[in-house]
């Protein structure tokens, strides 16, 4: 197989977050998703009147995933990423108090109050690019519902990205997120019992390969 190693390319990337935003670059590149600093982080850095994490401005520097205009702080809560609103009101945030460390930790909240994320702002950077590269729009990206008992043995045909475990930002009952990989394609699980499966390829024969490691399942594309 061809294409991105996007397990590996982590795996290799691992130890501290200039190593992060070199992956978060090469990643971009290779899945298509906006490469070019962010605009406005000037003008919300003045809004705010705080200066912003080193890592968060660094992120908005190594990509345009993030958009710094509808950034402020609230109680004791940096809120700098949003999911889509027309799915959820999700936001991610760092903690203020925790803003001045190297690579600060991330919480977010669903609705019911801030909870732990990860703990690493960069790291949590690299889990929205996977989420952008899944969500992107007219990419070769599929989806589908797995038994139980399925879930072992096509788990095992993939390589483990070396992410944490995240809480699903849409239903908390979908939890956890795992992500894994090989060359070219990109998967994403939701849960421990039944799972969600969304998939993603470079190509349409990449896609079609995931599919034939996955028989039997009954895909939305």
């Amino acid at each position: 197989m061809t294409g991105f190693d996007t397990a590996g390319a982590l795996r290799r990337r691992l130890d501290d977050r200039a190593a992060a935003w070199d992956f978060l670059r090469l990643f971009t590149s290779a899945w298509g998703l906006p490469g070019d600093p962010a605009v406005g982080v000037e003008e919300a850095t003045s809004r705010l009147g705080l200066r912003l994490p080193v890592a968060l401005r660094e992120a908005y520097a190594c990509s345009g995933l993030l958009d710094p205009r509808g950034i402020y702080a609230e109680d004791g809560i940096l809120s700098f990423h949003w999911a889509d609103p027309l799915v959820t009101e999700t936001a991610w945030g760092i903690p203020l108090a925790a803003a001045d460390q190297p690579d600060p930790p991330v919480v977010i909240d669903t609705g019911s109050g801030w909870r732990p994320y990860l703990d690493r702002l960069s790291l949590a950077c690299v889990d929205f690019a996977l989420t952008a590269a899944i969500d992107q729009e007219g990419a070769a990206v599929s989806a589908c519902e797995l038994p139980p008992d399925q879930v072992p043995s096509v788990v095992a045909r993939f390589d483990r990205v070396p992410l944490p475990e995240v809480p699903t930002w849409v239903e908390a009952e979908d939890s956890p997120v795992r992500w894994y990989s090989r060359p070219g394609q990109l998967v994403r699980t939701h849960g421990d019992d039944w799972i969600w499966v969304w998939v993603r390829a470079q190509t349409p024969v990449g896609l079609h390969a995931i599919y034939a490691a996955i028989p039997g399942a009954r895909w939305s594309q």
